[in-house]
């Protein structure tokens, strides 16, 4: 065989190789996202955000039930959540969803610009020294008569009204269980 043929034979014998090394790194390629280190990760806020004008709601969620794992229909669920107001001053005035009979809103209302209010729900809060020492304001926000039962891993749409920026609807889960769980092998855990 002839040099120019010996190098026409090695070209044609390296297309195939190429073409498959091609193939793979193509399907590599389509595979990417589907299993990887990041695809069972989550957001760290758990909760519904929400903007309307320069007022932010974040990490909007009901508290876990204190007994069970939902809320049953005609009970009441309370909410944690941060609001922001980065604009003019404002006041939540009304909380509503079309999953309860009504809202309630106590505590600190007012908004002034440049400030924060959290909302704790039913978790402890803060007594008012350690509120004052560093500047935190709260509200309470509550659903109340649930038109049917909430469960963790569903959503519903709740509308928080401010005087001046209006309304604006989140979409809010059922927070995660605080109470600790039973370790394997110790008094009333199962398994």
């Amino acid at each position: 065989m002839s040099r120019p043929q010996h190098h026409k034979a090695v070209r044609l014998r390296l297309i195939p190789a190429a073409l498959g090394l091609g193939t793979v790194v193509a399907l590599a390629g389509c595979s990417a996202g589907q299993v990887t280190q990041t695809d069972t990760q989550v957001a760290a806020v758990n909760g519904g955000n929400g903007v309307v004008k320069q007022i932010a709601i974040r990490d909007a969620q009901f508290t876990f039930p204190a007994s069970g794992s939902d809320y049953r229909a005609g009970s009441s669920a309370p909410l944690e959540l941060v609001l922001s107001n980065q604009g003019q001053d404002d006041k939540l005035v009304s909380v509503s969803s079309p999953y309860a009979a009504s809202g309630t809103v106590g505590g600190t209302t007012d908004l002034r610009q440049g400030t924060a209010l959290r909302a704790y729900g039913a978790q402890p809060q803060p007594d008012q020294a350690q509120q004052a020492a560093t500047g935190e304001r709260t509200v309470d926000i509550t659903l109340n008569g649930l038109k049917q039962n909430i469960t963790p891993g569903v959503t519903i749409p709740v509308t928080f009204t401010f005087q001046n920026a209006g309304p604006v609807t989140v979409q809010v889960p059922i927070g995660k269980d605080h109470r600790p769980r039973p370790e394997h092998g110790a008094p009333g855990a199962q398994g």
